[in-house]
């Protein structure tokens, strides 16, 4: 745990102004428009600042706009500080005391360094008569200047609170909020007011809702070429896109049924997928015996959870996000329920309108011609649709029921064997004759690293990790129990008696606690392997989709290799490095989970590592991020994560990325996928030939 130092108010303020006269920020004052600055009302901050300067400082109750650093013209500020626990969005409530016709809000955001800054903000505001939020912007920040400031136009609209929302890049980022500014407009004031809300009035407002989506799930507060505006739009479409799709298949003298690429030799065929080099490279071999890279796009199915929004607050009432929900009986599939809520899918709402009776076929249809014009070939990861024959890559889920260490399962259950064959045989089985099956990954980024072997230290016995421990570590130092108790600080009577002492994994050897770590390694693979190849012999194992630098450790994943036929991560990166980890292994490579999106039409990018600021800059990323990958002889494919975008509105774990090939409106990206097109048509000469 680290040390926190402390300050008292006084000593900090002191650090901090004495900071602030060596910094240059931008200016505060008017920025347009002809009205007065209003400096009136009262605001709160949720959470309250830990960083910054008083009053506002670590202030959880209301603060006077007369007092406060928001509204005091000069650089002093209210921060966050980012940290592993930092809260992903901090707010600020403003009530103006009444309503006010407003000419501009301004707001100002000075980064002392580059260790501060924000992802983005989001301006919301209300009549004291209106129920919920108005969004006045969304802003996404823009370059990397330390002094920065956003300006809202309000056009006169009446407000009498305010909300602002900002979110971080990452949780280590710091948050500074230098400066609000609001400028009267013309118009009526007001009469009679309200009085002014208190403490518990004005954190209520943050449970307010504002309106998101629009009929078709679209983001309300921007417009943009193409956005759906009627039925008869999709419907238009889908005519059009047909048309352009008619003749779209396979072209049989460049690729075999599977997309093998028929130029580059035919070689040994076994009916089923395999692994091969060929003159150093890795390379998939189909079932009739080409090479194969795997060009994959993850969640294809119109049906995939992932794609739906919560329609409920969590005390079961309606949530006032959306202008207007699809008739529940006309478009019924789009609608789900479960023990945490009930939900909807645009997705599914907008298939139906735009294709007709016997949407799911004609989806299907364009669906499948799509990929194939864009030079896709596999279903990668997660879900796919129910009816296209395609290669496929079967993704096993570990069941519910394991006994669970944090994010992962004690592989040292003799239970674990049991209930993972229990609930993987049938799966297993049925797919065991299907020539389309590349092959099958296992649970998801979920390995073992240093703070699971903390955590099983700290067990008894009745935990089969801790005792696992005790009987691998008893024989690295020859059974002598002193020398044990000496190496650790323990006074156990006895092996067994130390298998319900607390370790402190600091007096635990590095070497031991990485050889323990390999050793849960290979128990878990090991027995992931053989429950594959006892009910399906035919096809590979692919891995767990590790991500390379969290939830996992090289030993973990250096100890799988014997086991599985090929390794898989999920890496959202720029290119390639994540290789370099793990090249000296010599096991071909899989990245199922990647993608690039921008802060477009109310959606987000999923880190500021794979962040863009187009449709067209997204496409450009991945032909960088794909040849890079390519150009390597351990790599045998990757996987675009997703299909569809994520709702506006959030998916139930409030996820809003802009990660899709297709919006929710079924309208294809048509700059990016382009990019995509031309960039799949050279991959396997990248491979090939090694240089992008």
């Amino acid at each position: 745990m680290k040390k926190r130092s402390k300050f008292n108010r006084s000593g900090i303020l002191t650090f901090l102004l004495a900071f602030v006269v060596t910094t240059v920020f931008v200016p505060i004052g008017k920025v347009g428009g002809e009205g007065a600055m209003l400096k009136t009302g009262n605001y709160i901050h949720s959470p309250a600042p830990d960083g910054g300067n008083s009053p506002d400082w670590r202030e959880s109750g209301i603060i006077s706009s007369a007092n406060g650093v928001l509204f005091d013209g000069a650089p002093s500020y209210a921060g966050w500080m980012g940290s592993a626990t930092s809260h992903s969005t901090v707010n600020v409530v403003i009530d103006l005391l009444k309503d006010y016709p407003l000419d501009q809000i301004r707001v100002v955001l000075n980064s002392p360094n580059k260790y501060w800054g924000f992802k983005d903000i989001t301006v919301k505001y209300r009549p004291e008569s209106a129920t919920g939020y108005y969004i006045a912007t969304r802003h996404v920040r823009t370059g990397t200047d330390l002094n920065y400031s956003v300006t809202i136009p309000m056009s006169n609209k009446t407000v009498r609170f305010i909300v602002l929302n900002i979110r971080r890049t990452q949780a280590y980022q710091h948050i500074p909020l230098t400066e609000v500014e609001i400028y009267k407009g013309t118009g009526v004031e007001g009469q009679n007011p309200k009085p002014a809300l208190i403490e518990e009035g004005l954190k209520a407002e943050l449970k307010k809702e504002a309106l998101l989506a629009d009929k078709f799930g679209q983001w309300m507060n921007e417009t943009w070429s193409g956005k759906v505006t009627s039925d008869s739009q999709l419907q238009l479409e889908y005519a059009n896109e047909a048309v352009a799709l008619a003749n779209v298949s396979l072209d049989p003298t460049t690729y075999d049924q599977y997309g093998g690429i028929k130029s580059l030799g035919k070689q040994a065929s076994t009916a089923y997928f395999r692994l091969q080099t060929i003159n150093g490279k890795w390379w998939f071999i189909t079932p009739d015996g080409y090479p194969f890279i795997v060009k994959g796009v993850d969640a294809a199915s119109l049906w995939e959870t992932g794609y739906k929004t919560p329609i409920l607050k969590p005390d079961g009432t309606s949530k006032q996000i959306f202008e207007e929900l699809p008739d529940r009986t006309a478009y019924a599939p789009a609608y789900t329920r479960d023990a945490n809520g009930e939900y909807v899918n645009f997705v599914i709402a907008n298939v139906m309108k735009k294709y007709g009776s016997g949407y799911e076929s004609k989806w299907e249809d364009i669906t499948k011609k799509r990929l194939i014009q864009w030079g896709f070939n596999t279903f990668s990861k997660w879900t796919k649709p129910k009816n296209i024959t395609f290669p496929y890559i079967q993704s096993l889920q570990d069941p519910s029921n394991l006994k669970r260490i944090q994010w992962t399962y004690d592989v040292f259950d003799p239970q674990s064997g049991p209930i993972i064959e229990n609930a993987l045989k049938t799966q297993l089985q049925n797919a065991r004759y299907s020539k389309w099956l590349v092959g099958y990954t296992y649970d998801n980024e979920a390995g073992w690293n240093a703070d699971i072997a903390k955590q099983v230290l700290t067990y008894s016995s009745s935990s089969p990790a801790k005792s696992a421990f005790v009987d691998f570590l008893a024989p690295r130092y020859n059974g002598n129990l002193d020398a044990v108790n000496q190496l650790l600080g323990t006074n156990a009577v006895s092996f067994d008696a130390l298998k319900d002492t607390p370790i402190d994994i600091a007096k635990v050897p590095a070497v031991d606690v990485s050889e323990y770590i390999r050793l849960a390694s290979r128990t878990y693979h090991s027995m992931i392997r053989d429950i594959i190849k006892k009910y399906d012999p035919n096809h590979l194992f692919l891995g767990t989709s590790i991500v390379p630098t969290w939830r996992t450790s090289l030993d973990w994943d250096q100890a799988a290799m014997q086991f599985v036929d090929a390794f898989s991560v999920d890496s959202y990166t720029r290119d390639a490095s994540w290789i370099s980890r793990y090249e000296d292994y010599g096991k071909p490579l899989l990245n199922l989970e990647h993608s690039f999106g921008s802060s477009e039409r109310g959606l987000s990018y999923i880190s500021a590592a794979t962040m863009t600021t187009s449709i067209r800059e997204r496409g450009i990323a991945y032909q960088a991020f794909a040849e890079s990958q390519a150009a390597h002889p351990l790599f045998v494919g990757s996987g675009w994560y997703a299909y569809y975008d994520q709702p506006v509105t959030g998916r139930p774990d409030g996820e809003s990325y802009n990660v899709g090939l297709v919006n929710q409106q079924d309208q294809p990206y048509a700059d990016m996928v382009n990019i995509m097109k031309t960039a799949h048509a050279g991959l396997e000469n990248v491979h090939l030939n090694g240089v992008r």
